[in-house]
């Protein structure tokens, strides 16, 4: 009798340490960054050093602690985000939920040029913000078109397959000063983006299952975790809770146009 209450308290205990072990999983992902122009995206990304996040919390409220004076309410007025757009792409297992993610946005300042960089968050199904991107500095002009930056990143793994929004926030690149943010009550296309891991995706290449390479991607990232470089400190994030639309995907001419306004690209399974 006790033997099989060991077992069953065995059987119960496993899957639920299981849960707790996947929980803690690091965030790894792989990123480029430029201006819109650029399109080799795909041979950028393979050669792109695997950066490294503290695991993703997923419970609590978006409202987090800020690491500096309490300025959050206010933003420079010299400065706005005029638009962005989202692009996901991947999605090997057709399970609805794709890997990789382009986030692009126009930046303004009411006069001159302006250098400033960029963090970008992602958001699970209306959790807190977890940092994934910090951007290299770069110049913008007047509320100039031309001048639209874009990040394009793959999700190797830490991120459970659900609903995503995407916070950008601004910043001088002077002085560290907050300026402005623009998340997904500012735009629709920030809203909502079926997302998940490539492990969670099936794609064994960065898991092992690429042989040789496979070896040496996970020697990298045990040597990348002893390292644990880290650009910037985390930033405050976006405070307001968020309820996700349904999302009803159209096909037109081999894109997916979602009702949120993303875009989905699959018509090309090779693209970044």
């Amino acid at each position: 009798m006790k033997m099989t209450q060991i077992l069953v308290f065995s059987a119960l205990l496993i899957p639920a340490c299981l849960l707790q072990a996947n929980e803690s999983v690091e965030r790894l992902t792989q990123s480029v960054e430029g201006p819109v122009a650029k399109q080799d995206w795909k041979g950028q990304l393979d050669q792109a050093e695997i950066d490294i996040q503290q695991p993703m919390v997923v419970t609590g409220s978006r409202l987090k602690q800020l690491n500096r004076s309490d300025v959050r309410t206010y933003h420079d007025p010299d400065f706005s985000i005029f638009d962005a757009r989202t692009v996901i792409s991947r999605d090997d297992d057709d399970d609805g939920y794709y890997h990789r993610l382009s986030v692009s946005f126009d930046a303004d300042v009411i006069s001159g040029r302006a250098w400033v960089y960029a963090e970008l968050y992602l958001s699970l199904e209306g959790g807190p913000w977890n940092r994934y991107y910090t951007t290299e500095s770069f110049p913008i002009d007047r509320d100039d078109s031309d001048d639209d930056y874009e990040v394009v990143t793959r999700l190797l793994d830490g991120y459970p397959s659900g609903y995503y929004d995407v916070l950008i926030e601004l910043y001088d690149a002077d002085n560290d000063a907050f300026l402005v943010e623009y998340g997904p009550y500012d735009d629709r296309d920030l809203r909502a983006l079926p997302l998940e891991d490539s492990y969670r995706d099936g794609d064994d290449y960065y898991h092992g299952g690429g042989g040789a390479m496979g070896l040496s991607m996970i020697l990298f990232v045990l040597l990348a975790r002893l390292i644990r470089l880290n650009k910037r400190p985390w930033k405050h994030a976006y405070a307001q809770t968020n309820n996700h639309p349904a999302t009803v995907d159209l096909a037109v001419s081999g894109l997916l146009i979602s009702a949120a306004g993303r875009t989905v690209d699959d018509r090309n399974p090779a693209y970044w």
